[in-house]
């Protein structure tokens, strides 16, 4: 291969499929930051600010694998393009009503719409990078993920104080339509088909992918019947069980439990995402080289993993029982970075088990992390109630989220699920004959083993 093959897939990941992820999770927290002003305006109770709050997570849920079928079966460019539209217009009408019936519609559009952007960036980053980069492309997809948290409360916070609550919702809404029109002029699903790719590039992600991509019917349904299929899921949702705990408690933990006040407290609860904002793109490049080096998916996927979740239990344990705020933060930050190592390896192992089916693989994944989300916080919070101390409940969770260590002994993400027979092959559409005809004019003369199904 030449030296120089040309960057395009990098310009793809960095500035259309992070950018929109980012967006996403600004869309995503606006409400939450804005709900005590929102609700106070309109005199909504407690309860029907609830309802509004949570309707997302499930319309976000129960989207996951149907999203995730859709960017397989008709591409991330048509998909994402049509849910980011929407889910943008969704933000750009919240405010036009004022009843708590349009608010709940509102969200609940936004979620379901919403649910299509990590599958069609997971399936994006698969079809654009080869197998030896994927992990750094994954990287790029997760720092978008989690940007938004470092940005969204101090960015959401000012706009409110300086324009009020609606131009936040008119902003994040204008600023996505944005990005979804560039999505669609700069994103393709075949990377051999973009305008401004180079030969070499192409024939080098064409070679570095599996076999041709199959639309194959009751896919779904053939993934449940697999035993590693639902460990893969587990080791999720146990995994987000710490990541719940940033995302929902932290702030209040180091408040009530450590005693901060609240400006010291808002600076103390950025660092743990700053930290795993940083560990994923370390991450990313960790585990390429470790599969360059040793050419085995397993040593560059099951070891990282199996290590990231002992450390991420050990330090948040470590950090609920030591006494000293500096070392609190410091192993706050420690096992949320652990958790960025993790993340690379999930979605990248996901790519690897699935390869046709990504984009089922993504939504199934992430549909257990919703639901860790959900549970996560619940389980915090009724072992602070049981035993009155912030430091058992994170040990609980910590040694829950430790059994992952030894699920990934049996993920085995070097083998793949399993192949289609060609009896199961559906009729391919006209976009994917033109996914199958491109790739296969580029590798028809590679000889390499990953060239090879």
């Amino acid at each position: 291969m030449p030296k120089r093959i040309g960057n395009l897939r990098w310009g793809i990941v960095s500035l259309l499929v992070a950018p929109i992820t980012f967006v996403m999770t600004l869309d995503r927290a606006a409400m939450t930051i804005a709900a005590p002003t929102i609700q106070k305006e309109l005199g909504l109770s407690l309860v029907e600010m609830s309802v509004i709050l949570t309707i997302y997570f499930w319309t976000y849920a129960l989207g996951q694998i149907p999203a995730g079928r859709l960017a397989e079966r008709h591409g991330s460019r048509k998909v994402l393009f049509g849910t980011s539209a929407l889910w943008s217009l969704m933000m750009i009408v919240t405010p036009f009503g004022v009843g708590f019936n349009w608010l709940v519609g509102c969200r609940a559009l936004l979620g379901g719409a919403q649910s299509a952007d990590w599958s069609s960036g997971v399936l994006a980053v698969k079809r654009w990078f080869p197998k030896n980069e994927r992990a750094k492309g994954n990287s790029f997809l997760l720092g978008g993920l989690y940007l938004g948290p470092i940005i969204s409360a101090p960015l959401t916070a000012w706009m409110i104080l300086q324009f009020g609550w609606h131009s936040v919702f008119y902003v994040f809404g204008a600023i996505g339509l944005v990005l979804g029109i560039a999505w669609w002029f700069g994103y393709r699903d075949v990377p051999a088909r973009h305008p401004l790719i180079t030969p070499e590039e192409a024939t080098y992600i064409a070679a570095g992918q599996s076999e041709p991509e199959a639309v194959a019917k009751g896919v779904f349904l053939r993934c449940l019947r697999h035993p590693r299929f639902w460990l893969f899921g587990i080791q999720y949702f146990l995994l987000v069980l710490i990541q719940s705990f940033y995302t929902t408690w932290l702030p209040t933990y180091l408040m009530r439990a450590r005693g901060l006040s609240l400006k010291s407290m808002g600076f103390a609860a950025s660092l743990p995402w700053i930290a795993v904002f940083v560990a994923v793109f370390v991450a990313g490049i960790v585990c390429d080289k470790i599969l360059k080096r040793t050419q085995s998916v397993w040593a560059a996927r099951a070891p990282v993993a199996m290590v990231g979740f002992l450390v991420s239990a050990i330090a948040l344990c470590l950090a609920s029982w030591a006494v000293n705020i500096a070392a609190v933060i410091g192993f706050l930050c420690l096992s949320f970075a652990a958790v960025g190592f993790v993340q690379v390896v999930v979605w990248s192992a996901a790519q690897d088990l699935a390869r046709d089916f990504t984009g089922v693989m993504s939504g199934w994944t992430n549909l257990w992390g919703a639901a860790s989300n959900v549970a996560g916080p619940v389980a915090v919070a009724f072992m602070v109630k049981l035993t009155g101390n912030w430091g058992s409940a994170l040990v609980v969770i910590a040694l829950a989220a430790a059994v992952g260590t030894v699920l990934w002994l049996f993920v085995h993400p070097e083998k793949p699920l399993f192949d289609i027979p060609q009896a199961a092959v559906a009729a391919p559409s006209k976009e994917r004959v033109r996914q199958v005809a491109s790739n296969s004019d580029l590798t028809s003369d590679l000889t390499s083993d990953e060239a090879r199904p």
